[in-house]
């Protein structure tokens, strides 16, 4: 068996025997069509390998279970039975849905996508903790949108809007999904990159600062060219302090404001320990 569940307008797999994105895309051309004609109406390509059989909660469509059945028949008395537990499954689906939905948006700015400020010093607390018991390498990146005010006072706000919408997007297509992406306050953006020295934060810093710099945002006919500035800072050995490792990331973003911004700059004891450690 296997469950599809539809998010937006995308099919995810949320259990079972999918075999990976190519199978992901055939059950979802299923899926689709029996969100739309019913279980007895299984397109006769796919009918030879599965069963489906819709998924709805408060009489909306939201995903489909696929069942193989041995002998490819299935009988009376067992679709009754599947039947029963496809509406059991739909509501808990829903419930689980409606749960993360909720949680999602109490610790997410709904502009950016990014974690707020509060959620994200207890992850980077808990994160610190962890490091330090596993003695790796924690970095962080601070950066700042550079003249964001122009953009607001020549374009109006909801051309600002957009702008920090497009930067939480670009940090989600550049960034792993275990990195920590927050907006900090209005137009800066944190980050924290567990397990990782600082030779691989410069990177990622990098990569986002060219992103950003190097992608225009269309906006009522303009092409917005938008700059940063980037900040990093290395976790000292056994560091669990947040509001320290926060403020050399913050102190090494302002001197990359200083030497004419659209730069990455790391801070003076990050520097210095990765001196040290290449020394010894």
């Amino acid at each position: 068996m296997w469950v599809l569940v539809r998010q937006g307008t995308q099919w995810e797999a949320l259990s079972g025997d999918t075999r990976g994105a190519e199978d992901v895309l055939q059950w979802s051309a299923m899926a689709e069509q029996l969100l739309v004609n019913g279980p007895d109406k299984t397109p006769d390509q796919l009918a030879e390998r599965a069963i489906g059989f819709p998924l709805t909660a408060g009489g909306a469509p939201m995903g489909v279970l696929g069942i193989r059945p041995e002998g490819g028949v299935l009988h009376a008395d067992k679709r009754r039975i599947i039947d029963a537990a496809v509406t059991l499954l739909a509501v808990s689906i829903k419930n689980a849905q409606l749960f993360r939905d909720v949680k999602d948006n109490s610790v997410r700015d709904a502009l950016t996508g990014c974690f707020t400020r509060a959620h994200s010093l207890e992850v980077i607390d808990a994160e610190l903790r962890r490091a330090r018991r596993s003695q790796t390498p924690v970095s962080m990146i601070m950066f700042d949108l550079d003249h964001f005010k122009e953009v607001n006072d020549r374009h109006g706000h909801l051309c600002g809007d957009a702008v920090l919408a497009a930067i939480g997007k670009r940090m989600k297509e550049v960034l792993r999904g275990s990195d920590l992406r927050c907006r900090y306050g209005g137009e800066e953006f944190l980050v924290l990159l567990p397990e990782t020295p600082l030779q691989g934060a410069r990177r990622v810093a990098d990569t986002l600062r060219r992103e950003i710099a190097e992608r225009p945002i269309p906006w009522s006919g303009e092409a917005l060219t938008v700059t940063a500035s980037f900040g990093i800072a290395q976790t000292m050995p056994g560091e669990v302090n947040v509001q320290a490792v926060i403020a050399r990331a913050d102190q090494a973003l302002y001197r990359a404001k200083d030497d004419g911004r659209n730069c990455v700059r790391i801070a003076a004891e990050t520097a210095t320990l990765v001196a040290d450690n290449r020394v010894g």
